[in-house]
């Protein structure tokens, strides 16, 4: 993000919790944001795959 580090930042990010991320906007303006799902049908879209043997297997390959 290329952040100047300062005491005001690491406060900031020492106070983030849980669906709060950095973004940066088109105008190069950084802000700290929350992600919150608004149905709970979606959490199972949002959900990832649990890996299997195959996976693994097909890293050792690659």
């Amino acid at each position: 993000m290329n952040l100047e580090p300062s005491e005001e930042d690491q406060k900031m990010l020492g106070s983030m919790f849980h669906s709060q991320c950095l973004f940066k906007d088109i105008y190069g303006r950084t802000s700290k944001i929350s992600i919150e799902c608004l149905f709970e049908e979606w959490m199972g879209a949002l959900k990832t795959l649990n890996k299997s043997e195959v996976v693994y297997a097909e890293k050792m390959y690659l």
